[in-house]
């Protein structure tokens, strides 16, 4: 139940309640989705180039643990072997193919090499693997060690699924399944070798174990999908948030661009401020009077010294009320104006506003202009040639008195709800 003025009430509860979650909208998630999500919106190149660069972080983090793999390995060979002259061909069994495959791996960090060839990354991936698989399998068969145990088929599988920089999730598939396919026929191989010379029938039968395998290699495809499905969604929010990000940051430079062209930027940058608390309190459920109090409290006036004020009227403007109707009357003023405001925009004289046939505008208010005398002047004798357009092309006998003066006003922001710059007290 909810009660009047209560949490429940305001216009924050309103949002969330409009955005709770619908699960059975979750299936747009899918990879499937996600994949037709980046095609639709022509994001597939930019996210082949940002999973290659996660590739290439992952490829660091395997070149640290390969390192840690080979050490520790050697470590307990030395330390736990009993027969020391093996360690002549252990020793090297484990250095030699980690440093190749480490080499090997390495020219995927040229990222702008690897961008324009990308089968640079298949290759050296590939090459890795065999480099690996060779070097385990080529060590128990030097040692005659016919019960291959399941160490480093599963560390090369992870290899595969894991770290090597293999876009194509068929190719990482692919290469997995051979791998074990490799493993398992040199397990044959071992079981037809013994039973041939030792007529041990037992011996191997439950050696083979080719459901290891093929759980192993699901296990490879599951991580794969449901990485890409991951990386994809992380890949399409960040690509929100920025488009987000650069219509926030264009928004504000609109704003910022209004504010300035109607209010003086020292009053425009107080007005932002205020705007911006003023979101925020209501945002957080905070009463609007509250605001309207600080947002109020704000709006000082403030004292422009040596400025140079320009105010300028229809002769005549009730005549012409008469003799013209009200929207060629509105076209006439607009089309004046609009000339007005232009010549304003060239001297740098700030239009303050319109009281009916009256314009008035000052010069040196938005930025202290030692200059300012002269450019209200100048924007007089703009307004002339202007007037005299106007009359010629819509063929009225129309005309204006114009005035300038210069001195000290007052300047301030009257208004909450619809905000005005007016000036007062010049002297």
């Amino acid at each position: 139940m909810y009660r009047e003025g209560s949490f429940y009430h305001t216009g924050k509860w309103k949002r969330r309640k409009s955005c709770k979650l619908r699960f059975s909208s979750e299936s747009l998630w899918e990879p499937s989705y996600l994949k037709a999500k980046c095609k639709e919106l022509g994001l597939e190149e930019e996210y082949l180039r940002y999973q290659i660069r996660l590739m290439i972080s992952y490829l660091r983090v395997f070149f640290v643990l390969n390192i840690i793999v080979t050490a520790l390995h050697c470590f307990v060979i030395i330390v736990f072997t009993n027969y020391k002259h093996s360690l002549i061909v252990d020793i090297p069994f484990f250095l030699v193919p980690s440093a190749a495959i480490l080499l090997c791996l390495s020219i995927n960090f040229f990222e702008q090499f690897v961008l324009r060839h990308r089968w640079v990354m298949t290759a050296s991936s590939i090459a890795a693997t065999i480099i690996s698989v060779s070097a385990d399998i080529g060590k128990c068969a030097y040692h005659y060690n016919w019960t291959l145990n399941n160490t480093f088929d599963t560390y090369n599988l992870c290899m595969i699924y894991m770290f090597l920089p293999i876009t194509s999730l068929v190719l990482a598939v692919s290469l997995g399944s051979l791998v074990s396919l490799a493993y398992i026929l040199y397990f044959l191989y071992c079981m037809a070798y013994m039973r041939f010379y030792s007529g041990d029938k037992e011996f191997g039968l439950a050696t083979v174990d080719v459901f290891h395998y093929l759980c192993f290699n699901m296990l490879g495809m599951f991580f794969r999908m449901m990485n890409d499905a991951l990386v994809r969604s992380s890949f399409l929010d960040r690509h929100q948030f920025m488009m987000e990000e650069l219509w926030l940051r264009n928004a504000r430079r609109q704003e910022s661009m209004l504010l300035n062209s109607i209010l003086p930027p020292q009053i425009a940058k107080s007005l932002q401020k205020s705007i911006k608390e003023r979101i925020i309190e209501t945002d957080n459920g905070l009463m609007f009077q509250r605001s309207r109090v600080h947002f109020s409290s704000l709006m000082a006036i403030q004292i422009h010294p040596d400025v140079s004020i320009l105010y300028a009227d229809v002769v005549n403007y009730t005549h012409l009320t008469t003799t013209l109707t009200v929207e060629k009357l509105v076209q006439v003023l607009h089309d004046l104006y609009a000339r007005f405001d232009m010549a304003a925009s060239m001297y740098k004289v700030q239009r303050i506003k319109f009281l009916g046939d009256c314009y008035y505008c000052v010069a040196g208010l938005s930025e202290p202009d030692p200059d300012h005398a002269i450019c209200a002047v100048s924007l007089g004798i703009a307004m002339i040639a202007n007037i005299q357009e106007v009359r010629k092309k819509r063929e009225l006998n129309i005309d204006m008195r114009i005035g300038v003066h210069s001195g000290n006003l007052f300047a301030g922001v009257i208004g909450v709800a619809k905000l005005q710059l007016d000036i007062w007290g010049f002297k």
